[in-house]
């Protein structure tokens, strides 16, 4: 895929999506910095309480938009959402978000200031953060020249030219939550879009549970609930199988992860017996093509 029709991002061209479902007290706060950077900013409500849609939607303004769902209809219905909207009202880049993230204020200034200097103009493009759970950075900030090349890069923090949606399609809606990313980056490189992601640290980002860190480094794996160990499980095991011929190193490591997660299940985790009957079933449901939200949730499964 040649970036020939792709408009470069600017200020003034790139809207901001975040996707809340239940968030934090601090949401707000977190929200106010998107507001500061970015000329649009969209949020799309999963569903949450009545309260919090309440005051979401004291805080619409020209600039701030909300789309609120009645329920949970997931992560990849509600950034298609977004990135229609966006479509919708002419902007040229799109930079997603999920609703724990923290940005750093220069994050789109360094973002359009890398992308100005590629060599190569990238149509999908992240950014390095400081892993919470980790307690350090997720990539050496000193590594490559500004931005290094990857296969895959996570939802939040992903600045993703709107030329895309309409050549190869939106994210994968039957796979609910989880992997969505990391299948969209897979279909973009198999289009032959090539994705970079800047080294420079410029937001936080919380994956699981941040005590996760005070664990054997090689047992550092994010906690969970069964539910999400479930759409884990099946979402990787099934982007794995789908792109295996175009990426098996990367469909390889995925597997690893799997069984490093289950190890980590095991010797550190609560709700161990919970944990392990959801992985089984996500990958019986991936083996069998049976995708979509889960239905009748074994209510152990959520905590």
């Amino acid at each position: 895929m040649q970036n020939t029709d792709a408009i470069p991002p600017s200020q003034q061209n790139c809207c901001a999506i975040v996707v809340t479902f239940h968030p934090d007290t601090l949401f707000f706060e977190r929200l106010q910095r998107l507001c500061d950077v970015f000329k649009g900013v969209v949020v799309i409500d999963n569903g949450s309480d009545a309260v919090f849609r309440q005051q979401l939607c004291q805080k619409q303004t020209a600039a701030l938009v909300v789309i609120q769902n009645d329920t949970n209809q997931g992560l990849a219905k509600a950034l298609n959402q977004g990135l229609a909207y966006a479509i919708a009202q002419q902007f040229a880049w799109v930079m997603t978000f999920d609703q724990d993230t923290l940005i750093y204020p220069n994050i789109l200034q360094m973002l359009l200031l890398q992308y100005q200097t590629a060599r190569i103009k990238p149509l999908m493009m992240g950014c390095n953060y400081w892993h919470e759970a980790l307690n350090r950075p997720l990539l050496n900030p000193k590594a490559g020249d500004g931005c290094i090349e990857r296969k895959t890069l996570i939802s939040s923090g992903t600045l993703l030219s709107l030329t895309l949606p309409p050549q190869m399609g939106y994210f994968r809606e039957d796979y609910f939550i989880d992997s969505i990313d990391h299948e969209y980056s897979l279909r973009a490189r198999r289009h032959g879009c090539r994705l970079v992601i800047s080294t420079q640290v410029l937001m936080r980002h919380v994956i699981g549970q941040a005590e996760t860190f005070e664990r054997v480094e090689w047992l550092r794996i994010p906690e969970h609930s069964a539910l999400r160990k479930y759409y884990i499980t099946r979402n990787c095991l099934t982007t794995a199988a789908h792109y295996v011929q175009q990426e098996p190193l990367w469909g390889g490591r995925q597997l690893l992860r799997l069984g490093v997660e289950f190890l980590a299940i095991v010797v550190y985790e609560r709700q161990k017996k919970q944990k392990i009957a959801a992985m089984c079933l996500g990958a019986w449901h991936a083996l069998t093509g049976r995708l979509g939200e889960l239905k009748n949730v074994n209510p152990e499964w959520l905590a």
